[in-house]
């Protein structure tokens, strides 16, 4: 689990969110995770952001999809699977 500071990017954009993921690293198939993004920025909130990639401190950044999002809400629900991006790496 990962709670806290990450760089949403997307589209040439760069937005400061707070995340909280769950992950998984299954002994066959890809790791995977999913969570919620939260910002203050109305770009989240707009709903033209529909994948991208999220970079947490110390460097480790994996692919995401908006799986669900609430217009005008600046929270959005996201799922990744990355072979190369394991929640493993996550900061602690």
């Amino acid at each position: 689990m990962y709670r806290g500071p990450a760089l949403l990017l997307a589209d040439d954009r760069e937005i400061p969110v707070e995340a909280e993921l769950t992950g998984s690293v299954p002994s066959i198939g890809l790791p995977s995770w999913t969570g919620t993004l939260q910002a203050g920025d109305a770009r989240l909130a707009s709903g033209v952001i529909r994948r991208g990639r999220l970079r947490l401190p110390g460097g480790w950044e994996g692919g995401f999809a908006v799986m669900r999002r609430v217009l005008g809400v600046s929270i959005v629900w996201v799922r990744g699977n990355d072979q190369e991006a394991s929640p493993a790496d996550w900061p602690g």
